[in-house]
């Protein structure tokens, strides 16, 4: 059986990104405190595969993930998207009246400002996790007490969605990266994460742009991420999708950029992930 280490606990956005990707495939979920010993479950071998959040659709990238990734030589062999559902999680017997805290991970407190906005007079305590949060909630039969969290946290720790959907924006979702640390060969991949640096001469990013314009590749994200030990040097990660039959066109537009760049990493050949 695979296994996938996951930043938090079971009942997470990490672990619902690991059900939505395997689908029906049985894995083990490996529960991690952070991304850094996320990491560290792969390179070990703790676990087979690291599931990773790497860009959020309202709050942006996350930095240091992409520095995690290539620091530690590791391989992007999937991705999934998931849209993010925040519902207040409560024991059965609470309601809205009883609560008098909530308890959840920073961000998601920050994605329900609306929602907690009406009730000002709920202490609103910032956590690791929220799952954590959930499971502690029922584990320790805290009354008064409220997580925001996922539905498949409220199902695993027996918890009532006392309110569904408090999120702010509809339309809150993130991606996620299936790391390994070796490489896969996916048949019929179509979308790529390429890692380089470009020199300081002027055009020299557009340069490398027009290049996978030039040989018909769609560029979907780029993101510039500081260079380690540099002042003011930055690297780029760079995703491109192309449909077009054939891989030619693909390694033809990677032999050029190698010409024009201080280095080319490819970090990943997968299939792209359709909402």
């Amino acid at each position: 059986m695979k296994s996938v280490s996951i930043q938090g606990i079971k009942g997470s956005f990490h672990h619902e990104a690991v059900v939505k990707f395997f689908k029906e495939e049985e894995v083990e979920i490996v529960d991690s405190p952070s991304f850094n010993t996320l990491v560290k479950d792969i390179i070990q071998g703790t676990a087979d595969y690291g599931m990773m959040a790497i860009e959020n659709s309202i709050a942006g990238s996350i930095l240091p993930n992409y520095s995690l990734i290539t620091k530690n030589n590791l391989y992007i062999v999937g991705e999934v998207v998931i849209p993010i559902h925040h519902h207040l999680l409560a024991l059965e017997s609470e309601t809205q009246e009883t609560i008098r805290e909530v308890q959840t991970h920073p961000m998601a407190l920050l994605q329900c400002q609306n929602f907690l906005e009406k009730h000002e007079d709920w202490k609103q305590l910032a956590k690791d996790d929220t799952a954590t949060c959930a499971k502690n909630i029922s584990e320790n039969h805290w009354k008064g007490v409220a997580g925001i969290g996922s539905h498949l946290a409220a199902e695993r720790y027996n918890l009532k969605v006392l309110v569904k959907n408090i999120h702010d924006v509809a339309d809150n979702y993130t991606r996620f990266y299936l790391l390994s640390q070796h490489k896969e060969k996916i048949e019929h991949f179509n979308k790529a994460s390429l890692y380089f640096a470009t020199n300081h001469k002027m055009g020299s990013l557009a340069q490398v742009l027009n290049l996978l314009a030039e040989h018909e590749m769609n560029i979907t994200k780029i993101q510039s991420v500081p260079l380690p030990e540099s002042v003011f040097q930055y690297s780029f990660h760079v995703d491109v999708v192309s449909d077009k039959k054939g891989y030619d066109h693909y390694y033809k537009a990677l032999e050029e950029i190698k010409k024009v760049t201080g280095f080319l990493h490819v970090l990943g050949e997968y299939k792209q992930f359709k909402i």
